[in-house]
């Protein structure tokens, strides 16, 4: 939309953009619940993965209380049997090996699980944006938006790598080794496990109270994603206004803040690590003092029980070195779900009959009060008639509701008070997807595929001919200069060449002519160009309005020379007056 849409007492639209950008929202079961749906067409890696870690943790158990009765039945130095320990040694060595195999298939199924998991949360968000409202787009920058796309959906997926690389290997190591060392000696066991408990307690606190550091870290990346965007968007500006230190002291600082940031979640997540690692060596102290001690431990038992607690305890370490990714990750989950939980554009059942050009296009606005804010009405009972096939011209200053006028005809918010018909019918009883196949639109903005001239005249009628194409452009002013382009209709933009502005805009008008609508706005579209250009834009606009009602924003009376109505907005109140010849 053209840039008086977004008026100074917009305000914040959406309630939940402030929580969205601060990382306040928590995660809930039912988040995790979610997530778990959308590793849900993984289902056999999944199972496969639980098999490999049952098998491969199972492996890591049975082992060293194989070795320690190896070592218990190896005697005296000189009657040890080397065939026995020969055999039981190849016999361990194959657990080893076995082991290490399905390691490898938990850790392939975990990335197949990932890579999976980060695919059905991009298609969730694209769905999700796809039925937002206009107002979320008009509240967010367009890079913090692309970064639930790209960052976010990496966090999830990596913190899900590293956590399914963990956790089902964990819970059978951690299970069967202390089902083991009960076995062997409860009284170690029962001296042991407080350690364990003192190792998992310290780590998971310390996780806790970093999250909020890792939930700033993301929001802060967001908006430096945000910033990149805008400055890609808008160089030629910034360096036409000298701005480029100004840009760079604001990026600058929020660098710094994202740097500090950072180093403060990475220097929080790495506590964990040194802490259970100081407990793990203390417990292997009490393991040979105890089992000493106690006299009943044969030093095979002993040896067993430093192995299950290395068992008992790597796993621990190892999730203690991936709290960065899996904080992270929780963060972005936490800004993901933020945006799947918004209010989307309630649905509405269409009609059997898809109108496109159907109607006569009459527009009335009877009585409409409309303002994005409570305290700020943008109209207030204003009313208008437009008849079938008139040319409506709308004026008024940068902010006056130009194009809000025609965001509320389109249904892209929705008026509080009053009524807004098409040949009779409140739009609010048209589903949305109908009723904007009734206008046709060419804005100040052009949005062009990076594709061929062809592909995007048709991109709104795929199965156009090429007679119809060229017709359309015909009809745009824009066929002549295409064929005096390289390769005609199948030039490729963005790759072989670049167009003008009003070239572009041509593009624009032959792709809404090709779709043959009823109603037609023209927002601005003429701002950016020469006259010369401007006066092929008009023609083409008016040749495309014959017998059709048509809407034209515009500064410039050239613009507005041939239309029917003009509506001047602005202060003290909007005001219609007749054409006057």
């Amino acid at each position: 939309m053209a840039k008086d849409s977004m008026l100074s007492g917009m305000g914040n639209l959406n309630p939940d953009a402030a929580k969205m950008s601060s990382g306040k929202s928590r995660i809930s079961l039912r988040d995790l619940g979610a997530l778990l749906r959308f590793t849900g067409t993984s289902k056999f890696a999944i199972v496969l993965l639980i098999l490999a870690a049952v098998i491969s943790g199972g492996l890591q158990v049975v082992a060293p209380y194989f070795l320690g009765a190896t070592i218990d039945h190896m005697g005296d130095v000189g009657s040890v049997d080397f065939g026995y320990l020969g055999t039981r040694a190849m016999i361990l060595l194959g657990m080893y090996l076995v082991a290490a195999l399905f390691t490898w298939v938990v850790s392939y199924f975990a990335n197949v699980v990932a890579a999976k998991t980060a695919l059905e949360v991009r298609k969730a968000l694209s769905h999700k944006l796809s039925r937002l409202p206009v107002s979320f787009y008009d509240t967010h920058p367009q890079g913090e938006t692309a970064n639930y796309f790209i960052n976010d959906a990496d966090a999830i997926s990596e913190g899900m790598l590293q956590g399914m690389l963990n956790f089902f290997t964990v819970l059978v190591t951690i299970l069967g080794t202390v089902g083991f060392m009960i076995f062997i000696s409860w009284k170690m066991t029962l001296i042991i496990l407080p350690m364990a408990v003192l190792m998992i307690w310290s780590a998971t606190t310390i996780a806790k109270k970093t999250t909020k550091y890792f939930k700033k870290q993301q929001g802060l990346v967001a908006s430096i994603s945000g910033d990149v965007e805008e400055n890609l968007y808008g160089r030629k500006e910034i360096k036409a206004f000298g701005c480029e230190e100004k840009f760079l002291d604001e990026f600058g600082k929020k660098n710094e803040e994202l740097n500090e940031a950072s180093v403060t979640a990475q220097f929080a997540s790495s506590l964990p690590n040194p802490v259970t690692r100081f407990v793990d060596s203390t417990t292997y102290v009490l393991i040979g003092a105890l089992g000493v001690w106690f006299g009943g431990l044969t030093v095979g038992n002993i040896m067993t029980f430093v192995l299950y607690w290395k068992n008992f305890s790597k796993p621990i370490n190892d999730l203690t070195n991936i709290t960065t990714q899996v904080m992270a990750a929780f963060a972005s989950l936490a800004r993901v779900f933020a945006v799947l939980d918004l209010p989307e554009e309630s649905e509405e059942k269409e009609t059997e009959e898809k109108s496109k050009t159907e109607g006569k296009g009459e527009v009335l606005f009877e009585h409409v009060s409309f303002g994005y804010t409570k305290e700020k009405k943008i109209f207030n009972d204003f009313s208008l008639t437009v008849e079938p096939g008139q040319k409506v011209a709308i004026i008024g200053p940068t902010g006056c509701g130009k194009t809000t006028l025609m965001n509320l005809l389109m249904r892209f918010y929705e008026q509080d008070e009053g009524r807004i018909l098409i040949d009779g019918k409140d739009i609010r009883e048209i589903p949305r997807s109908e009723l904007r196949r009734k206008f046709g639109m060419v804005l100040q903005e052009t949005w062009l595929l990076e594709a061929s001239i062809r592909e995007n005249i048709a991109y709104g009628k795929p199965d156009a001919s090429e007679e119809e194409i060229i017709a359309a452009a015909k009809s745009a002013r824009a066929h002549g200069f295409i064929m005096r382009l390289p390769n005609g209709y199948d030039t490729v933009l963005g790759k072989e060449l670049s167009l003008s502005e009003g070239q572009k805009q041509l593009l624009c008008i032959a792709r809404v002519l090709l779709m043959d609508p009823s109603l037609l706005i023209l927002d601005e579209a003429t701002s950016a160009v020469d006259t010369l250009t401007e006066r092929r834009i008009v023609e083409a606009f008016e040749n495309m309005t014959k017998g059709r009602t048509g809407f034209i924003i515009a500064h410039r009376l050239s613009t507005i020379a041939g239309a029917d109505q003009v509506i001047k907005l602005g202060a003290p109140a909007p005001a219609a007056t007749e054409k006057s010849n």
